[in-house]
């Protein structure tokens, strides 16, 4: 997946579909050779918000895209060196958060059209409405108190 579509998605210079079309060709990527999801890297910073991420969760609500391209777009932001966020501000932890939520989906939520509308309500407003069925696996501690 290049960055520069991904950030044109953020610009609203580039369409869903488009995204999803490049999402689909690096999925194998994702899960096979991690390093090279990214094929071509911005050539300046761009500062990635909770509105981008929010409009991620939109197109997947829309079907634009698939919840699963989520951890396709998650891998690029994060092996990208020119997006940021700080998450050292409340707005920049968040958006940390879900980031890496989406890039690891197989420890953390699973990547469902139910787990995206919890994803925008917690962009939104801060609000975790995650529970345990929506965990990828269940933790031993959570088994423990379901029986």
């Amino acid at each position: 997946m290049k960055a520069e579509t991904l950030r044109g998605f953020f610009e609203r210079r580039v369409s869903a579909s488009v995204l999803a079309g490049e999402a689909e060709e690096t999925m194998h990527d994702v899960r096979v050779e991690a390093d090279d999801v990214l094929t071509h890297d911005l050539s300046t910073d761009f500062v990635v918000t909770g509105e981008n991420l929010e409009a991620l969760c939109d197109a997947v609500i829309r079907g634009d895209l698939q919840a699963w391209h989520l951890e396709v777009i998650a891998s690029v932001l994060v092996r990208s060196e020119r997006f940021m966020w700080d998450p050292s501000t409340a707005a920049g932890a968040l958006v940390s958060r879900v980031i890496y939520a989406w890039e690891a989906p197989e420890i953390n939520y699973v990547l469902s059209a139910g787990t995206v509308k919890k994803f925008v309500l917690l962009l939104r407003t801060g609000e975790n409405t995650f529970d345990a069925s929506d965990w990828s696996e269940v933790p031993p501690a959570c088994k423990s108190q379901e029986a």
